[in-house]
């Protein structure tokens, strides 16, 4: 039978040549089997000759064993390309085609061995109580026939039960066999192409990642270049030296977003802390918005927990510049002592005195937050953000002090005096 190619499903060149090789290898292994029924028939045309018994029911015996044959090599190929239960049509035909051949063939044994090796394969494409049934009328079959054959009449009661017995062993010996062999293929399928799977759920998670580092730099810097052109604009007409100075400040702005992008390509993620509070308040005060800075002073920490919390400054900068008229600004920086230095964290909150209203909240994208919300999670800590009772936006983030904290939650909001989750 003609091998039909494998779907290499994003596959690398040797992956699919490996699951190629390995189909082949497997349904080639059981083609022969499937076609064992024709070696009885072609043995029974011996008794017929000994017994004076037409041969032409030699010939049709063996024509319905191939034809049985051909149709259990298709539910081979089906099972093998995936297809757990074989197409109801092609047990009906097969069926028929072996209960011909059973009939047409005189020796008990042989007659035996055609239904055995026709239920050894079904049995293995069909559900198993289908499975099952078919095997109590096979065998019910074959008792029949025993009764009725002329051939078995004369036997003794121990060939009649050996004759018996050596079909039934026959035919669990082929459904163990085939059972055996689809398992190996299926391991070893899954086994590649989980391979595949995992590389290409890799390649998703780094683009995920760029993603979120693109948006958490670019979405900082272009936000502050933006309070900082529009300063400009303002100032232009009234105070020119005072916008030449802010001009120059957004040149100094966009060269240093180049060289975050460029560090973000290259790998480097990582961002200062006491630089990115410095340039978070930089920006907010030149946008009118009196920032205030606790607890940073003498602050040590593990390299990366002071990463993750320089995110969560920059984020809580952004929103405050896109999603704020405040007036006020407080970040601050708290640890807590935990029994063990490993339980200790750091409290970082980032709160603005005047949140917008939900209609400019709805037309943000909720990316920045969400990108971070992952960020934070990941490396062990929860994040929180939503609207405070007198009308502010409290971002906070709790982070462990140690570089493999093991626990990886996912975020969520703060609780009781909140109102809603930005």
């Amino acid at each position: 039978m003609g091998e039909r190619a494998v779907d290499p499903d994003g596959l690398s060149a040797r992956n699919a040549t490996r699951l190629r090789t390995s189909r082949r290898i497997t349904a080639w292994s059981m083609y022969p089997l499937a076609l064992i029924q024709i070696c009885w028939t072609g043995v029974d045309a011996t008794y017929l000759a000994d017994a004076g018994l037409p041969l032409w029911m030699a010939a049709v015996s063996s024509a319905a064993a191939l034809g049985s044959g051909v149709l259990l090599l298709l539910m081979i190929r089906g099972r093998i390309d995936g297809r757990r239960a074989a197409d109801g049509r092609l047990v009906v035909w097969s069926l028929a085609l072996s209960l011909l051949a059973f009939a047409m063939v005189q020796n008990l044994l042989n007659s035996v061995l055609v239904l055995a090796a026709w239920w050894g394969v079904v049995a293995n494409a069909t559900p198993s109580r289908t499975s099952r049934n078919l095997g109590l009328a096979v065998a019910a079959l074959s008792w029949l026939k025993a009764l009725t054959l002329p051939l078995a009449l004369g036997m003794s009661p121990f060939a009649f039960t050996f004759a018996w017995s050596v079909g039934i062993g026959f035919a669990l010996l082929l459904r163990v066999l085939f059972a055996s062999t689809f398992w190996l293929w299926d391991i070893t399928n899954d086994a590649i192409r989980g391979q595949a799977a995992r590389a290409r759920l890799a390649v998703s998670e780094e683009r995920l990642r760029f993603a979120r580092d693109m948006h958490d730099l670019l979405g900082h810097s272009l936000s502050a270049l933006a309070v900082k052109a529009e300063l400009a604009s303002r100032l232009a007409t009234r105070a020119p030296e005072r916008a030449k100075s802010e001009m120059s400040e957004v040149q100094d702005l966009a060269r240093s977003a180049l060289q975050q992008v460029r560090g973000a390509v290259n790998g480097y993620r990582d961002v200062d802390l006491a630089g990115e509070v410095a340039s978070v308040s930089g920006v907010l005060e030149a946008n009118g918005t009196r920032t205030t800075v606790t607890g940073l002073d003498g602050l040590d920490l593990p390299p990366n927990t002071a990463a993750l919390a320089a995110w969560v400054v920059r984020e809580g900068g952004t929103n405050v510049l896109r999603h704020s008229e405040a007036d006020r600004c407080a970040v601050t920086f708290t640890r807590l002592p935990g029994r063990t230095a490993r339980r200790s964290t750091l409290v970082v909150e980032v709160f603005n005195d005047r949140a917008r209203g939900a209609g400019d909240r709805a037309a943000s994208s909720g990316n920045g937050l969400a990108g971070l919300s992952e960020r934070v999670s990941m490396g062990g800590g929860t994040l929180s953000a939503a609207r405070t009772k007198d009308g502010g936006f409290l971002l906070r983030a709790v982070l462990p002090l140690q570089g493999d904290a093991g626990a990886r939650t996912r975020s969520s909001s703060a609780p009781g005096d909140h109102e809603e989750s930005r």
